[in-house]
């Protein structure tokens, strides 16, 4: 018989960004090996949130435990590409979640981040697991007292990279495991060799651009495929003559790049 896995994100299920891709990464081998798993986070997306407040419901009125998303409360932005969840407001959520959703780990990301990943440490009553992903996000909580009994309630501890784990053990002292970011072997699958090279567009660079534009002339057969990484980007120019052989692609997720990198040669 599986295990009952609950995984916490504190960014907004509705932005693709590491964590998340790591959850549902993680979530989806768990699955494969007959666990159960519901993941926790916010969202931004109204029918998620939607479908969050019946699970919520169904939890509440039959004790039915949730499987898949649950997405238990809006989230604000705190950059361009990122938002975390809040708080306030979907504390009742997340207690409801943890206290009758018989899990047997609790596996929290990000929790020195001011947010549901750290109530869900401080909470819960399983096992619980916390992984830190990067070492700017470990400002919280800010005293030293409250990260102690953070940690005490913390039956495992890991981290993504060496500078994530070396920052996190100065911040939460204890015995970490080192889980690397995990590979998608068939996403990363070697492809066939494309007589193409991909240059990531920087408009502070337009000098690089010209300059591969300038030796796309001299490549008879090659295309150019330039990738815009936010599609606000201004586009660079392109000759009349080269536009045929010259693309440009906005690609905002690790997905997208994979997909147009699989098979470039050069």
């Amino acid at each position: 018989m599986g295990l009952r896995v609950c995984l916490v994100t504190p960014f907004s299920w509705s932005q693709r960004n590491d964590v998340n891709d790591h959850v549902a990464a993680a979530a989806a081998a768990l699955r494969a090996r007959g666990h159960s798993v519901c993941v926790v986070a916010p969202s931004n997306s109204a029918s998620a949130l939607a479908e969050g407040r019946r699970a919520l419901k169904r939890l509440e009125r039959d004790g039915q435990p949730p499987d898949g998303l649950v997405a238990i409360g809006p989230a604000i932005a705190l950059a361009r590409r990122s938002s975390v969840g809040v708080p306030v407001g979907v504390r009742a959520n997340l207690r409801l979640v943890l206290g009758r959703g018989r899990f047997d780990v609790v596996h929290a990301h990000e929790p020195g981040l001011p947010s549901i990943s750290y109530l869900a440490l401080r909470d819960a009553h399983a096992l619980s697991v916390a992984t830190f992903h990067s070492p700017e996000r470990l400002g919280y909580p800010a005293r030293r007292v409250q990260r102690a009994r953070l940690l005490a309630r913390i039956d495992a501890l890991t981290a993504t990279s060496d500078e994530a784990l070396a920052a996190a053990r100065e911040r939460f002292p204890g015995e970490y495991r080192l889980l690397p970011e995990g590979i998608d072997t068939e996403l990363f699958r070697p492809g066939k060799p494309r007589r193409r090279f991909v240059l990531e567009w920087d408009p502070d660079e337009r000098a690089q651009a010209r300059a591969a534009v300038r030796a796309l002339r001299d490549l008879p057969g090659w295309e150019l495929v330039v990738l815009r990484t936010r599609p606000q980007m201004a586009r660079p120019y392109v000759p009349r003559g080269l536009r045929s052989r010259v693309s440009v692609v906005t690609a905002l997720d690790a997905t997208a790049r994979a997909e147009l990198l699989r098979g470039a040669d050069g």
